[in-house]
């Protein structure tokens, strides 16, 4: 009996054994690791306050200063040709001759006038020197007088008229020489050696077109909405308005990622256009390179206001 109760109650004695094993090892801490990992460094810094510039972007082109089409004032056969095509030329350059014979012949037969005039004058002047003294005697009489009078004033007038042609004359020889108005980039040549052309102001045969390069402009156009952000900047105080100081303004071309090249605000058109909504602006830019080249388009940033930030 007593070992037929020993069988029954010992896997009931196991099981029990087993979960207080379980219990035991539940409360059994691990041992505490020797080797610690290394603690986080942290630094820490006290708020910095800085003023911060805030920019408005703009969409715009390069645009020269000054752009001359080169007409000739005389007209004439092109007799020789002196630059290439897209070089730099300096104000005063020689660009075309046209054929100076006929200019240079008018120049001589303007001398030639000029010294008869003075020929006159001088016997005219003769005439009434002598008649000064008879005038008085009354071996002269003073209807006589008055014609050698009238001489000399009409002789003098004929010097002046011819003084007056040979300017003329001179100046368009002078014309005949087609030179560099402005220094800047030269296009290419639109008419060659040989050809006749027409000069003068109206119906003039263009030649070529020449454009300054530094410093160079930067338009762009602002929408009302700015315009009005500007105005209220400026009568605020936080912001002087670009007609009256030169703002700083900031370009990137095409393939840039910054804003390089800087230059200054110095000019804001007097009227919305009506038609867009916006306001033409226009900036300044040094270009000693040349690399900012007339029509290349660029991002603009200007200057909206200045803040303080932390």
């Amino acid at each position: 009996m007593l070992e037929a109760a020993l069988m029954v109650r010992a896997p009931f004695l196991i099981i029990v054994l087993f979960l207080a094993g379980l219990l035991s090892g539940c409360d059994t801490k691990p041992a505490a690791s020797t080797n610690h990992p290394p603690l986080p460094s942290v630094t820490v810094s006290k708020p910095i306050q800085k003023s911060i510039t805030e920019w408005d972007e703009y969409t715009g082109r390069f645009e020269a200063l000054k752009t001359v089409v080169v007409r000739a004032r005389v007209s004439g056969f092109i007799d020789s040709i002196h630059f290439k095509d897209g070089q730099i030329v300096k104000e005063g350059d020689l660009l075309f001759v046209i054929d100076q014979r006929p200019y240079k012949l008018a120049v001589d037969q303007a001398k030639s006038d000029l010294e008869r005039a003075r020929a006159k004058l001088d016997i005219a002047t003769a005439d009434v020197e002598r008649g000064t003294p008879l005038i008085s005697h009354q071996t002269l009489t003073a209807r006589e007088f008055d014609t050698r009078k009238s001489t000399q004033r009409e002789a003098a007038g004929g010097v002046g008229a011819a003084e007056a042609a040979l300017k003329q004359a001179e100046l368009n020889l002078e014309w005949s020489e087609v030179r560099a108005p402005i220094t800047g980039r030269i296009s290419d040549r639109r008419v060659d050696a040989g050809n006749l052309i027409t000069g003068g102001q109206s119906g003039a045969t263009l030649l070529t077109v020449i454009v300054s390069l530094d410093p160079i402009h930067f338009i762009f156009d602002g929408s009302e909405s700015d315009l009005l952000h500007y105005l209220r900047l400026a009568a605020s105080g936080g912001r002087r308005s670009s007609r009256d100081v030169e703002n700083p303004v900031a370009v990137r071309l095409a393939d840039e990622t910054d804003f390089k090249h800087t230059g200054r605000m110095d000019f804001v058109d007097n009227a919305i256009n009506p038609k867009t909504g916006t306001i033409r602006g226009r900036a300044i830019f040094d270009n000693k390179d040349g690399l900012l080249t007339p029509g290349f388009l660029g991002g603009c940033g200007c200057t909206a206001a200045t803040a303080k930030h932390s």
